[in-house]
């Protein structure tokens, strides 16, 4: 995801108690919460659902990450004995030296917002790291044992490209064509996955050299896979997760993942993701800083029939869709990872029966997801239809699509307000809900990044 402000993740009882009085009552939001030393919170006898917010917002997003709790707990949300648990792992900071993050629950108690912090993690710690995201839901796993875990990821994005790709792409490009790797201050890229081990820089391992992408500033304020700008011995460097480290990082099932960050929408993100969720719900273009409706959310995820997913996902398209100029901007969907394994099936057959249509695709007559000149978010059925799919293969795939996608809505345009560059923004045409690579509009360091995905595994579109 960009840099700028585009969003771009009983026992019962006995570890309730232990959490509860890990440290004593923090909330890292504006909210005004406390605990009530006359009438206690009681504890439900058994847990049925934990929701988890993760905010990775140790970057530009602090801000938007911070009122979003703020408007999530101003709404509904669950009550101290209540079955369903609310938890928000939360690194908010605009600050780039090193900050602590939390992990706080959050419910309502005598009619107030009441806040226990169950853990604190170190400030060299960046919650876009895999180590990080394992620890945090082990340990939500451990404290609130359950059968039904949710979580929300929170942050900048750039959906399934490689971390920092997105922010520098030419960079990465010229590895292979230069004879040094070697960046300003001695630093060097990483091979593909990107990982700087930190050797001779005083820097711990994960680390992606930090750059800024350039953005017209009078775009409206927006919101890799997540992403901590820190500063460690005079030098500013990102933290960022890929989309396999990501998943790999995943220790339970989850019934859903909620992205509000930008980009996430792409097949190859649900396919990577179908072993480890049942649902997603993301936007493959942008998403505005302000993000989805936190006010109505709880709600929507806590409602007593189950969450209401399409619910969430109407409550954000209707919102935006009622905006005029570059506000007037919003894609998203929700699909069911247990039925996408069908779209792989037809897509494969189209992808070898159309070798030569894919790779002589024009970029331009295809609808495209993405801003200024970071054209690697296509439509997926345009781009079958353009590679030269015939009607049969067109009717299979619109049928594959439809199977797993539960929702699905997108304004007309997007970010094409008065003022705006010229050319900066697009319209919507065709939505078929996924965004996906186009390979004839790439480059030779992102297909061989590609080849990884489990997408390309099992259709073959990049060989």
């Amino acid at each position: 995801m960009t840099q700028s402000f585009f969003k771009r993740f009983s026992p019962c009882i006995t570890a309730l108690l232990k959490a509860a009085t890990v440290i004593s009552a923090i909330s890292m939001t504006a909210i005004s919460c406390r605990k009530d030393s006359i009438e206690p919170p009681r504890f439900p006898e058994r847990i049925d659902n934990v929701f988890i917010m993760y905010s990775a917002g140790h970057n530009n997003l602090s801000p938007y990450l911070r009122e979003d709790i703020d408007e999530f707990c101003r709404g509904y949300i669950p009550k101290g004995n209540d079955p369903t648990i609310f938890l928000s792992y939360q690194k908010l900071s605009q600050s780039t030296a090193p900050t602590m993050s939390y992990l706080i629950r959050y419910y309502s108690h005598n009619g107030r917002t009441a806040a226990d912090t169950i853990a604190k993690y170190p400030a060299d710690m960046p919650a876009s790291h895999a180590e990080t995201l394992n620890k945090v839901l082990s340990d939500i796993n451990d404290r609130f044992p359950s059968p039904h875990y949710a979580m929300l990821f929170s942050s900048h994005a750039s959906g399934w490209l490689p971390k920092g790709y997105y922010a520098a792409p030419e960079q990465y490009d010229n590895i292979g064509r230069e004879s040094s790797g070697a960046l300003s201050g001695g630093m060097t890229w990483g091979t593909p996955g990107h990982d700087n081990a930190g050797t001779g820089t005083g820097l711990p391992s994960g680390w992606i050299p930090y750059s800024e992408p350039e953005r017209d500033p009078s775009l409206p304020p927006v919101k890799s896979i997540g992403q901590d700008v820190t500063s460690i011995s005079g030098t500013t460097v990102s933290y960022e997760l890929d989309l396999k480290e990501f998943s790999d990082a995943i220790p339970i099932h989850l019934d859903y993942i909620f992205f509000d960050c930008c980009l996430m929408g792409g097949i190859e993100v649900a396919y990577e993701l179908k072993d480890k969720c049942d649902m997603i719900i993301f936007s493959p273009a942008e998403v505005l800083a302000t993000g989805f409706n936190y006010r109505t959310m709880g709600s929507r995820l806590f409602a007593s029939g189950g969450a209401d997913l399409k619910g969430v996902c109407e409550d954000y398209y209707n919102y935006y869709n009622g905006l005029s100029g570059a506000y007037h901007s919003a894609t998203v969907t929700l699909v069911d990872c247990r039925k996408i394994e069908p779209v792989a099936g037809i897509c494969r057959q189209i992808f070898s029966r159309h070798k030569g249509g894919l790779s002589a695709i024009d970029p331009d007559t295809v609808q495209r997801y993405y801003t200024g000149n970071h054209h690697w978010f296509y439509d997926l059925y345009d781009m079958a239809e353009k590679a030269g799919a015939d009607p049969g293969e067109l009717e299979e795939l619109d049928a594959a699509i439809n199977g797993c996608i539960l929702y699905r809505a997108a304004t007309d345009t997007f970010l094409m307000g008065i003022g705006i560059t010229a050319g900066y923004g697009f319209e919507i045409n065709t939505y078929s809900g996924f965004s996906t690579y186009l390979p004839c509009n790439g480059s030779d360091y992102l297909d061989e990044a590609y080849r990884s995905l489990d997408w390309n595994t099992d259709t073959g579109m990049v060989s």
